[in-house]
């Protein structure tokens, strides 16, 4: 069972089930507009937005600037890229790279920083979790 400050707790659930929960944690944060999960590609895996969030072109641009980070840490022999943040005037983007892809995290203006990217860390692991685990036990 994984349990981290999304107050989330992981046990047996399916692996769609767990990712669902995890952007639905994450989405709750204080200060929280939504979450998603993304392929590289860009197909939304799973999502928690407020009504009027074009959920796909944001999608789309999270795996677009997800690959782009990828190809230019690697470039600049930095190592794997990990998180990255987009500040606007009327809030801010996160950006963390997992094994299935990338989780975006968008915040209001006024959200705690630290919050948010300690939620981003726990998304991160409990979806590393749920894919190495069910990956080694065959599923």
């Amino acid at each position: 069972m994984t349990r981290l400050r999304l107050g989330l707790e992981l046990d047996g659930a399916s692996r769609g089930r767990q990712v669902h929960e995890i952007v639905q944690g994450l989405a709750r944060l204080p200060s929280m507009r939504g979450a998603l999960i993304v392929a590289p590609d860009g197909f939304v895996i799973a999502a928690a937005a407020p009504a009027g969030v074009a959920v796909e072109p944001l999608a789309a641009l999270a795996a677009t600037l997800g690959r782009d980070l990828e190809v230019g840490a690697s470039r600049l022999g930095r190592g794997a890229f990990q998180t990255a943040m987009f500040s606007a005037d009327d809030g801010t983007m996160f950006l963390a790279a997992t094994t299935i892809g990338f989780v975006v995290a968008m915040a209001e203006p006024q959200a705690n920083l630290q919050t948010v990217r300690g939620g981003l860390a726990d998304a991160v692991t409990m979806i590393e979790a749920a894919w190495v685990g069910t990956a080694a036990a065959g599923g």
